[in-house]
């Protein structure tokens, strides 16, 4: 059995979890058993699997140990009855009153249950309970700053499974201290999470014959690889660079730092880059043979086949597909687009992305104001996040991607399978295997904003060039076929002689 394995699948899905999707239709086609190992919470998991299409292809560690039995009825409202209608309560709406004081409130996720409120007579909240499909599945306590002391997970019969016990830190933030497991009739303890997730991997692992781990989230279980027990086959995938700046030679992702030692030791045992060309730098900067570069998705047919006239496509029409980050340098294309407006007014540019929280949204907040400022709100649009694009790439003139770095530029290889012309700095990694320069699309010396104006004016002046461009987009990126992406997965299988 092959696991992918990553931290979560949210309904804004990553192209982490995109690919991992793509992936097990490859394994499916290649008769491997494959299944997604996901290692943290997830309220959404039933609408985030019928959505990827991989309805019991995925193991959870929290469903894992609570073997719920979980009841999709789409209408919660018996159990929020049953809640709220308790002797001595007068019931308005979603909140039960006891002497003119909320005691209970019912919190709902759409038209889910999502967790009940239980307060004492001052109005603190003691106790949250969290249902998932139709299940109490969890509690959190909490004390007089509303900090939270224990959290525990329940088995489908009510019984305490897992306990998270927290401590009180700085800044009024709880800290997670002991984790308590009931497995099998034994009780553990764990110190943190990742001591949890090693056991959970261990468990997990005997239970099949012939198990391979294929890792696609180093920060959420790389030190759980470091305390398992059990010794299989572990692929470490880079999905993004693993340096901070995207050079080779650069400074390691502080993750990545005793991945030398784990390979030597035989806890990884190979790499999979998405590149051919971070491949072969891995080889080198990590000193292993069996190190692989397969693109972490694949184009159907269909799409490539598909005809997609050029005069369906907007004049002036740009898109940047791109979290707001600061990695992605979107203030780059927002600067060229504003003075490019001022010349050809049907410029307009389009960024499709969510708002990235890792630096509290400074980037985001920082782009949006600069639109703000230069009075640009009527053709610069934040477009938010969207999980199918086809007709904003099938409209567009251009594709831009001015990134600092990028594992495989997915983005890039969509437009071009959609027949849109690409404008990329000339980064590491992934343009320069998804364009063909000159011939679908454009490559620009790596950050060079005067450069990305010149290129961008002149092609948006030009519509016979782009529509050259356009019409070799599909054909230059058919080496990313679905049978050519397979055959790439087949020789990593034998090469490395772990087909089942």
């Amino acid at each position: 059995m092959f696991y992918f394995i990553t931290s979560r699948q949210d309904m804004l899905t990553s192209a982490i979890e995109l690919a991992q999707a793509q992936r097990l239709k490859i394994f499916d086609h290649l008769k491997q058993p494959a299944k997604i190992i996901t290692l943290e919470y997830n309220h959404a998991h039933y609408e985030v699997e019928k959505k990827l299409s991989i309805e019991g292809r995925v193991v959870n560690l929290f469903q894992y140990f609570q073997q719920l039995p979980y009841r999709n009825t789409g209408d919660d409202q018996q159990i929020i009855d049953k809640i709220l209608h308790q002797p001595g309560f007068t019931v308005k709406g979603n909140v039960a009153y006891q002497d003119d004081k909320e005691r209970i409130k019912v919190v709902m996720n759409g038209d889910r249950l999502y967790y009940v409120d239980y307060l004492d007579r001052f109005g603190f909240t003691d106790r949250r309970d969290f249902y998932d499909q139709g299940c109490l599945s969890y509690t959190e306590f909490f004390e007089d700053r509303a900090r939270v002391v224990t959290r525990q997970y329940y088995d489908g019969k009510g019984r305490v499974r897992l306990v998270y016990h927290y401590r009180g830190g700085e800044n009024n933030v709880a800290v997670l201290t002991l984790i308590q497991l009931s497995d099998q009739g034994n009780m553990y303890q764990f110190d943190n999470e990742m001591g949890l997730r090693a056991h959970f991997l261990d468990r997990l692992l005997s239970e099949s014959a012939h198990p391979v781990l294929i890792n696609d989230r180093s920060d959420a279980d790389f030190a759980a690889f470091r305390l398992m027990k059990t010794h299989v086959p572990c692929y470490q995938v880079f999905h993004s660079t693993y340096t901070a700046d995207g050079d080779p030679d650069g400074k390691l992702f502080e993750v990545y730092e005793p991945l030398e030692k784990m390979l030597q030791d035989g806890q990884i045992s190979g790499l999979i880059s998405a590149t051919k060309r971070e491949a072969q730098d891995a080889a080198r900067r990590f000193k292993t043979s069996a190190s692989y570069g397969i693109p972490v998705t694949y184009l159907a047919d269909e799409q490539l086949k598909k005809h997609i006239p050029f005069a369906k496509r907007r004049p002036g029409q740009l898109i940047a597909v791109a979290r707001l980050t600061n990695v992605k340098r979107l203030d780059h294309i927002i600067n060229a687009v504003i003075l490019l407006h001022a010349k050809y007014p049907q410029v307009d540019l389009k960024i499709y992305g969510f708002d990235d929280s890792w630096d509290n949204y400074a980037t985001s907040n920082s782009l949006k104001r600069l639109v703000k400022d230069r009075k640009a709100g009527d053709y610069v649009h934040f477009c938010g996040y969207r999980h199918d694009l086809t007709e904003v790439y099938e409209t567009a003139q251009i594709e831009v991607l001015t990134s600092s770095y990028e594992g495989f530029a997915m983005a890039l290889l969509e437009a071009q399978g959609h027949g849109c012309p690409a404008v990329s700095y000339d980064i590491n990694y992934g343009p320069a295997e998804i364009i063909d320069d000159q011939v679908s699309g454009r490559f620009l010396p790596a950050g060079d904003p005067h450069a990305l104006y010149v290129t961008l004016e002149e092609l948006l002046t030009n519509p016979v060039k782009l529509e050259s461009y356009a019409n070799h987009a599909q054909a230059a990126v058919a080496k990313f076929s679905f049978a050519n992406v397979t055959k790439q997965w087949a020789h990593f299988l034998d090469s490395e002689g772990i087909r089942e």
